[in-house]
């Protein structure tokens, strides 16, 4: 731990170096992909995740009616209906681990927050 580090904790109040430590943690994926869900954009969450279940079911049916094709006409255009409900599905978990990557920069921001915070209490105490 460096001079600064040292001279940021001294400073901070208890509660303040327990929001900071709360801050430094790393949460578990888990946690993170329901804290997702905890913001306003909670019903696009949900709403993604239960299309995100239907492009699934819809992309399996398609490619077992492409299994089943018998001639080149239908097989092309079955695959091509399964390529692109699979297709949707991956950008609604894309659009899903974007937002869990915006919670985890929010927090990060937070806690740089918090450490200038404590710099301009120790700044001013120095004077």
């Amino acid at each position: 731990m460096s001079n600064l580090d040292q001279a940021l904790r001294r400073a901070l109040s208890p509660e303040d170096l327990r929001l900071l430590d709360d801050l430094s943690r790393e949460e578990p994926v888990f946690i993170q992909a329901l804290n997702a869900f905890q913001d306003q954009h909670r019903l696009i969450g949900f709403i993604g995740w239960i299309g995100g279940f239907a492009m699934f079911g819809v992309g399996c049916y398609f490619t077992s009616r492409f299994i089943q094709a018998a001639d080149l006409r239908s097989m092309i255009l079955w695959g091509a209906a399964a390529a692109l409900a699979f297709f949707g599905l991956g950008m609604v978990k894309l659009g899903f681990l974007l937002e869990m990557q915006k919670n985890s920069i929010l927090r990060e921001v937070k806690r740089l927050e918090l450490q200038v915070a404590s710099l301009r209490v120790i700044g001013a105490g120095g004077d």
